[in-house]
């Protein structure tokens, strides 16, 4: 074969051979995108899942990180566990003492709804005299968002990530 034929052959093959490796590489992040939505939706329909912080996002003031400290959202079946650190303004005293969020029982009025990329889960609880409304942003990498609205505090969000809960 002469040279000059040989040479655009292999051009022909290599260029071949690397636009199928990009049509690849690019099919692979769709399916992997789509799982990871698949296994949010898993998480949530089981409601066997835990929330931890790594930011606190008060209405008035600078980002507090909240690595090193205990946080938690674990929802099992129909209840749910919650321990926030709290930094924001109070408006009443109340009978809740605690200086965080606390609040352990069913989450009262649970609703999810889907985006094109994310759920959204909104319940209440009540701890004492004080109502809190949360609402819960779920993103198909993991990462969360959380806003507490409370009757007797000023709003404030969360930032963190999902994981299935842990076996006991």
């Amino acid at each position: 074969m002469k040279p000059v034929i040989k040479r655009i052959l292999e051009s022909f093959f290599l260029l071949n051979f690397f636009m199928l490796f990009l049509i690849s590489c690019g099919s692979s992040r769709d399916t992997a995108g789509k799982g990871d939505m698949n296994d949010l939706q898993n998480l949530v329909a089981n409601r066997d899942f835990e929330v931890q912080n790594d930011w606190a996002v008060p209405l008035s003031g600078s980002n507090v990180n909240l690595i090193g400290n205990p946080n938690y959202i674990r929802f099992k079946g129909d209840s749910v566990k919650i321990a926030l650190p709290y930094f924001g303004e109070r408006y009443s005293g109340g009978y809740n003492t605690e200086g965080g969020i606390r609040y352990e029982g069913p989450a009262r009025n649970f609703q999810v709804s889907e985006k094109a990329n994310s759920m959204i889960l909104e319940f209440e609880g009540q701890q004492g005299s004080e109502n809190y409304n949360f609402i819960m942003t779920l993103f198909p990498n993991g990462k969360t968002t959380t806003s507490v609205n409370s009757s007797q505090r000023s709003t404030i969000s969360y930032r963190g990530e999902i994981t299935a809960s842990k076996s006991e």
